[in-house]
């Protein structure tokens, strides 16, 4: 902990339960304040058959304990083999990993207590971090959420200040959006007299039409969007599904358990109803992505006059049906991909638990909620340390 510099490596598994993103990131504390640069980043596929187990769990309304059990340790093995492996390949360019940071894979988010189920608000993220300590030989930071959640928070989005410790600037206010799984947006204005940072969840990412494509074209995913750019968004169903309470309510996060299975299977019973081309669903979907986020961001466009860009991270950020129709829908915005930024894109959120996890270490209390007010609460340090053998 004498050390200025340290490299962390972030470990990270989005929504889709694809697989694990990692970024080593160099996070160094001066008299000028914090510095962070990405170094490098790899992606490692789930095996199919971990793949499925995770998706089961996330998707169930029942499972045992033993599959629990099981579940985290096999995830957590997985990282900590692949952490291990990446750390070894970066060692051979010069850069020595300090120490691993993991979000683990999220399982199930429930933003909100509900009366009706007698279920208690909460967040759940496997991938054991002992596992991971005792395969990388590294120190693990994880399980971020829970911090925020005993202060009576959602537990997300946890990333706020990590990203604005990335991607604040004095130049320019910054609206960057992830689609990913789910979708979300970080605002960070330059006038912070008159405005105030922002950042919350906006529905539906990839995840939704991840699960038609399977259903529907026995496909993992649209590429590119061209199954959604070939067809056409029905506005009686989008009308539908824009009643969905998430849009309504002041829950500021969500997950597979709202725009899921369940969900997707309400899209195509309405497809069904109302006759619609299997390309169609798929679009309708997409659309409703656009939708999501736009209803969410252009607020923020109109406050502040100074935005003029839209910098896009996420898989999302390659489907051209997202891109085209955001562009469309927001007008005078301009849409970038997050690459511009300096960062690979693909990595981002690996990167923001790579600062979180270094801000752990050094007990350094993050803000979680932004919302646009100030406020007086206790901040969080976000994380827990699992030391290696």
């Amino acid at each position: 902990m004498k050390k200025r510099k340290l490299v962390i490596l972030g470990l990270n598994s989005g929504t889709s339960s694809d697989g694990l993103d990692m970024a080593a990131i160099a996070i160094t504390r001066g008299k000028h304040g914090i510095s962070t640069k990405f170094l490098k980043g790899h992606k490692k596929s789930y095996p199919a058959i971990l793949r499925t187990k995770i998706l089961n769990l996330a998707d169930s309304k029942s499972t045992t304990l033993e599959e629990i059990i099981s579940i985290n340790n096999s995830v957590g093995e997985f990282f900590g083999e692949n952490a291990a492996s990446f750390s070894k390949k970066l060692s051979h360019t010069g850069i020595i990993v300090d120490a691993v940071a993991s979000h683990g894979q999220t399982v199930r988010h429930i933003p909100v207590a509900s009366s009706k189920t007698k279920y208690s608000r909460g967040t759940f993220q496997i991938g054991s971090l002992e596992m991971i300590a005792a395969s990388s030989q590294k120190i693990t930071v994880g399980d971020f959420r829970q911090a925020d959640v005993a202060l009576g928070h959602e537990g997300a989005p946890i990333t706020v200040s990590a990203m604005q410790r990335l991607f604040a600037s004095n130049k320019e206010s910054k609206l960057i959006v992830n689609i990913g799984g789910v979708s979300n947006f970080f605002y960070y204005p330059l006038n912070y007299k008159k405005l105030r940072p922002l950042a919350r969840d906006c529905g539906p990412g990839n995840s939704l039409c991840d699960i038609l494509c399977e259903k529907l074209f026995n496909r993992k995913f649209d590429q590119n969007g061209k199954i959604a750019s070939s067809g056409k968004p029905s506005k009686r169903i989008l009308t539908l599904l824009l009643a969905e309470p998430f849009f309504r309510n002041k829950t500021i996060s969500t997950g597979r358990e709202i725009f899921g299975k369940n969900f997707a299977e309400k899209i195509t019973s309405l497809g069904k109803k109302f006759d619609l081309p299997r390309a169609d669903i798929i679009s309708t979907a997409a659309e409703l992505t656009v939708l999501a986020i736009a209803n969410k961001i252009r607020p923020l466009c109109k406050r502040d006059s100074s935005l003029s860009k839209l910098y896009l991270t996420g898989g999302g950020r390659k489907n051209k049906f997202f891109v085209k129709r955001l562009a469309e829908t927001l007008g005078n915005i301009k849409i970038e991909s997050a690459d511009e930024l300096g960062f690979n894109a693909d990595f981002i959120e690996a990167a923001a638990f790579a600062v979180m996890g270094e801000a752990c270490l050094r007990s350094e209390p993050l803000p979680t909620v932004f919302d646009g007010i100030n406020r007086t609460t206790a901040y969080p340090v976000l994380g827990k340390i699992a030391q290696p053998p």
